[in-house]
C-alpha cells in the first residue's frame, strides 16, 4: 500500500489542543465495521487479497465507511446487481483497491483534529477533501461529489472510523461509466425530433425509462426529415396529424422499441421482434452491417449500434419504421365525435356509401347543436320535417355542399380565403387565418372550425358550429 503519508492543507489556525489518541483497547477495523453493520465495506475489504491485514496492522489510520446504502447506491449508480458486479463495472480488482484505499488515510485525524478545510492524501496515493462547517463534515472525492459524515470518531485499536453516506470515488483507470437513461442518450445523439416525438405522447418517456429491458431503433433527426417529406408535412405536429393523431403516433414510436434487450453481438442472421406497438419487425444482421424492415417491407440501416442505457441498448437507424396504421371511416369518426345527427342525416339521404367509397374526401361535419340551430331557424322540430320541408333531394345537396372530393388539412389551405369545390357543384370559402380556420356558406353565413383534421380512411373530417346551405332552387 506504500508508504504511510499524511498531508494535511488547512486553511484555518492549528487547533491549540493536543490531538486525540486512538484507544488501543478498541475493537479493530473489521470488528468496528461488523458492529457498525457496514458488511458490504467489510465484504470489499475481503475481496482485495491482503488489503485487511494491511489495515489492521497499519500504524495509524483514518477510514471514510461507507454504509450499506451508500454501496447500494453505488450499485445502482454503476448498473451493478451485486459487489462482483460493481467490481467489474470499476475495471477489476485492482480498481476496487484504490477505491478503497481512497477511503483510508495513513494517519489518525478525529473530528476534534480537524479545520474548516483540509486535503488528506490517501493509500491510493489521492488527495481526498475534508471541510467542517457548523458542525457538519463533509468529504470530497475526485469527481467534485460530497460525502457527508453521518457518525464520526468511532475509535479503533489503531485510528478512528467516521461513517460517510456515500462510497468516494478516485480518478480510475478503465472504470465504466454509469450508463445513461434512454432520454440522456438520446439527447447527446442530438435525436431532437425523435425525443419531441416521445414527449408528444403523455407518460410514454416515463414507460420507456421504467421498462424493464428494451431495444430501441432509433431515428436520426434526417430520418424524420425525410418521414415529415414523404407525408407532405412540414412539422412533427403536421406529421401526427397525418398519420392519424396521438394514438398512432404511440403506434409508430413502440413499433420502434423491443421489450428485450438485443445487442447487435445478440442477433441471429435473421430475427423477428414483437414490438411495443404490438406488430413485428424483422432485423437481419450481416457482414455489412444491421438492417431492419417494417411492416411496410421498407428496409433502414443501423448506423450507430450498441449505445448502452440504464435499462437496455439503442441502435440509431437512418430512416424511421412504420408499423400498420388503422383509421377510422367517415362513419366512424362522425360517431366518435358524437355527430349523431349529421349520421342521421347522411343515413336519411342515402350518401352513406358514397362517402365511404370516395377516393379523397374533405368533410365539414356540423356538430348536432348547429343542426338543432339549423332546425329552429327554419321552424320545424326534428330532421323528420326538415326533410319534408326542404325534399330529399335538396337535404343530400346541403350534406354534399359540406364534402371537397379531395383531401385538404387544415395546414393544406394557403393563408386566407380559398375557393373550393364540394361535391353539391358550388363552391364553399374556407379562409384559414393562422390556427384559425373558418367557412362560408352560398348565404355568406360563416362558421368555425372547432376541431380539424381529424384523419379518416380516405380524407380528412374538421368539426364545424354551423350547417352550410347552399344556393337551393
Amino acid at each position: 500500500m506504500g508508504a504511510f503519508l499524511f498531508v494535511i492543507a488547512a486553511c484555518n489556525d492549528e487547533d491549540d489542543q493536543p490531538p486525540v489518541q486512538p484507544d488501543p483497547e478498541a475493537p479493530n477495523l473489521v470488528e468496528a465495521a461488523n458492529e457498525a453493520g457496514l458488511t458490504t465495506l467489510v465484504a470489499a475489504v475481503q475481496a482485495v487479497p491482503g488489503l485487511a491485514p494491511a489495515l489492521l496492522n497499519a500504524e495509524a489510520i483514518t477510514v471514510f465507511a461507507p454504509t450499506n446504502q451508500a454501496f447500494e447506491a453505488a450499485l445502482e449508480a454503476f448498473e451493478a446487481s451485486n459487489l462482483n458486479e460493481l467490481v467489474e463495472r470499476l475495471g477489476g480488482v485492482e480498481n476496487l483497491e484504490t477505491v478503497l484505499g481512497f477511503h483510508v488515510v495513513p494517519a489518525v485525524a478525529f473530528a476534534a483534529d480537524l479545520n474548516a478545510n483540509n486535503t488528506f492524501t490517501t493509500l491510493a496515493g489521492q488527495s481526498l477533501d475534508v471541510n467542517v462547517s457548523g458542525g457538519n463534515v463533509t468529504v470530497v472525492d475526485a469527481t467534485g461529489a460530497t460525502a457527508n459524515v453521518v457518525t464520526a470518531d468511532v475509535e479503533i485499536a489503531n485510528g478512528v472510523v467516521h461513517v460517510i453516506d456515500g462510497v468516494l470515488l478516485p480518478e480510475l483507470e478503465d472504470a465504466e461509466e454509469p450508463a445513461p437513461n434512454l432520454v440522456e442518450a438520446a439527447t447527446e445523439a442530438e435525436l431532437n425530433i425523435l425525443l419531441s416525438a416521445v414527449t408528444a405522447v403523455d407518460g410514454l418517456a416515463d414507460a420507456l425509462l421504467n421498462a424493464e429491458a428494451i431495444t430501441v431503433f432509433a431515428p436520426t433527426d434526417e430520418a424524420f426529415a425525410a418521414a415529415l417529406e414523404a407525408f407532405n408535412a412540414e412539422t412533427l405536429d403536421q406529421l401526427v396529424a397525418r398519420i392519424g393523431g396521438v394514438e398512432n403516433l404511440e403506434t409508430v414510436l413502440g413499433f420502434h422499441v423491443v421489450p428485450a434487450v438485443a445487442f447487435s453481438g445478440d442477433l441471429e442472421a435473421t430475427n423477428v421482434f414483437p414490438t411495443l406497438g404490438g406488430q413485428e419487425i424483422t432485423v437481419n444482421a450481416g457482414s455489412e452491417g444491421v438492417t431492419v424492415t417494417d411492416a411496410l417491407g421498407n428496409t433502414v440501416n443501423v448506423i450507430a449500434a450498441d449505445v448502452a442505457i440504464e435499462n437496455g441498448v439503442v441502435h440509431v437507424i437512418d430512416g424511421v419504421l412504420l408499423p400498420e396504421l388503422s383509421f377510422p371511416n367517415i362513419v366512424e369518426a362522425a360517431v366518435a365525435a358524437d355527430l349523431t345527427v349529421l349520421i342521421e342525416a347522411v343515413l336519411a339521404a342515402g350518401l352513406d356509401e358514397a362517402l365511404l367509397d370516395a377516393e379523397d374526401v374533405t368533410v365539414f361535419a356540423p356538430t348536432n347543436e348547429a343542426f338543432v340551430n339549423l332546425l329552429a331557424a327554419l321552424e320545424v322540430d326534428s330532421l323528420e320535417e326538415l326533410i319534408d320541408a326542404l325534399g330529399a333531394e335538396a337535404v343530400a345537396t346541403v350534406l354534399q355542399f359540406h364534402v371537397v372530393p379531395t383531401v385538404a388539412f387544415s395546414f393544406d389551405l394557403a393563408e386566407g380565403d380559398n375557393e373550393v369545390p364540394t361535391l353539391a357543384g358550388e363552391n364553399l370559402t374556407v379562409t384559414r387565418n393562422g390556427s384559425t380556420v373558418t367557412v362560408t356558406d352560398a348565404a355568406g353565413s360563416t362558421y368555425s372550425v372547432v376541431a380539424a383534421d381529424v384523419a379518416i380512411e380516405n380524407g380528412v373530417v374538421h368539426v364545424i358550429d354551423g350547417v352550410l346551405l347552399p344556393t337551393l332552387d
